[in-house]
């Protein structure tokens, strides 16, 4: 942890100035949209459709929910991971089970070392094994349909997962209109042979902050870049996510500069709202120095396995310390978070005035360096812009978090901690205008 990864944080609406730049492949035409620099707020107040994990029913008890989709009928899949095991729940619009699968082992449908599910608009739930190093593709019951391998993986080659591209560290979302999978690489891997001794030298660092289409139409997997960050050697957030034919929005900068891609690749439109470069001062350092300290308190008070993983690292001092020593390299980003509705909005979570939002930082240092996933919570808070990919500025949910999972007919998915860890899901319904 000696470097917390900090989050990516009058003009008239779709007043549009042309440009040409160069995208991540051919040179095309950008369109470059001011939005209005004052926000229009939005009421936050969303119903309450159900919610999962109140301990009522026996059935969700749940243990680290590291993963969360909708499919196109509106069931919600829930990866829930407890020592060391997935399993994956299917709960249906009334927040009933429809079916609950997935258990360790060597056989078909089992899982070796598997983390995360996903679901797919067809009722399907494809799970990433990096055990098996397969994607395995479930029907609407929980049964096996088939494996996909991961690139560059022979039928029946068990090479070591530092050798295989697809099992880089990297964030996955689905593309919901077309069923492929988005992965954003977010750690680049070198290797260097020895060529007398054979031994070998791998490096990872930042980079390449690509994103690429990951197909499972055959029996193994390909993928295909699709949007890349214009400095693949920063070591900035890079956000994204699908939006219909092929598109995708993604924000790749500190500065508010929202870009959606062309069905060919390129950067066709890039969506701008012109805020002043956040610096860090020493009132925002100081409150995210406090932030860290706090952290690392409450890990060590509720104990566990997040308590067990400082003292196995140098301990709660050395935490404490490396959190006081903490300086800013760059400057504060605007976008904190961005994600896409079913009927292709998109959502921007801003960086709020204190100059970082919630992240669970102890989470991700178990995640890098014990490979144990974090458990999922809703990101923020801070005001979230929502945008139509055309450009037109719908307005501004103030104060509000990111929704984990967002579902047809404006149903969305927030993953809550109570006082002991134990997670919640909260499905609520987003009013038609802005979905």
């Amino acid at each position: 942890m000696s470097r917390p990864i900090l989050p990516a944080p009058t003009c008239p609406t779709g007043v549009a100035l042309a440009a040409l730049a160069l995208a991540g492949g051919p040179t095309t035409a950008q369109q470059v949209i001011e939005l209005p620099l004052e926000d229009r707020l939005l009421d936050s107040d969303f119903p309450e459709v159900y919610r999962i994990g109140d301990g009522v029913r026996d059935w969700e008890l749940l243990t680290r929910v590291t993963s969360i989709g909708f499919d196109a009928q509106g069931n919600l899949h829930i990866g829930d991971w407890s020592s060391g095991d997935l399993s994956v729940l299917v709960v249906d619009p009334r927040g009933e089970l429809v079916v609950r699968f997935g258990q360790p082992g060597e056989g078909p449908g089992d899982f070796r070392d598997a983390t995360h599910a996903f679901a797919l608009p067809d009722g399907r739930t494809v799970v990433a094994d990096k055990g098996h190093l397969a994607y395995q593709l479930f029907d609407a019951r929980g049964g096996l349909e088939r494996w996909v391998r991961y690139p560059g993986v022979s039928e029946g080659e068990t090479p070591p997962l530092f050798y295989v591209r697809s099992a880089d560290p990297r964030d996955r979302k689905v593309d919901r209109w077309d069923g492929s999978l988005l992965a954003r690489v977010t750690i680049a891997r070198t290797f260097e042979v020895d060529s007398t001794t054979r031994e070998f030298d791998m490096k990872a660092g930042s980079g390449p902050r690509t994103v690429l289409r990951v197909r499972l139409d055959g029996d193994e997997a390909s993928e295909a870049e699709v949007a890349r960050a214009s400095r693949p050697d920063v070591e900035e957030e890079f956000h994204f996510a699908a939006l219909p034919d092929g598109r995708v929005a993604y924000s790749d900068t500190t500065a508010y500069r929202i870009k959606v891609t062309d069905p060919a690749g390129g950067v066709g439109r890039v969506l701008v709202r012109s805020f002043a470069p956040r610096n860090w001062d020493d009132r925002t350092a100081g409150a995210f120095r406090a932030y860290l300290r706090t952290s690392i308190d409450e890990a060590i008070a509720g104990g566990g396995d997040r308590a067990e993983s400082i003292g196995m690292f140098g301990g709660p001092s050395v935490f404490r310390q490396q959190a006081d020593d903490w300086e800013p390299e760059s400057a504060i980003p605007h976008v904190a978070s961005l994600e896409t509705t079913w009927d292709g909005t998109i959502w921007a979570l801003r960086t709020p005035a204190r100059g970082f939002i919630d992240v669970d930082h102890i989470g991700m240092f178990q995640t890098a360096l014990l490979s144990t996933p974090t458990g999922l919570t809703a990101t923020g808070p801070g005001p979230i812009d929502v945008i139509t990919p055309e450009g037109e500025y719908l307005g501004t949910i103030p104060d509000a978090r990111m929704p984990n999972a967002f579902g047809p007919d404006g149903l969305v998915a927030y993953v809550g901690l109570d006082e002991f860890d134990v997670p919640t899901v909260v499905v609520r319904r987003v009013p038609e205008g802005i979905r």
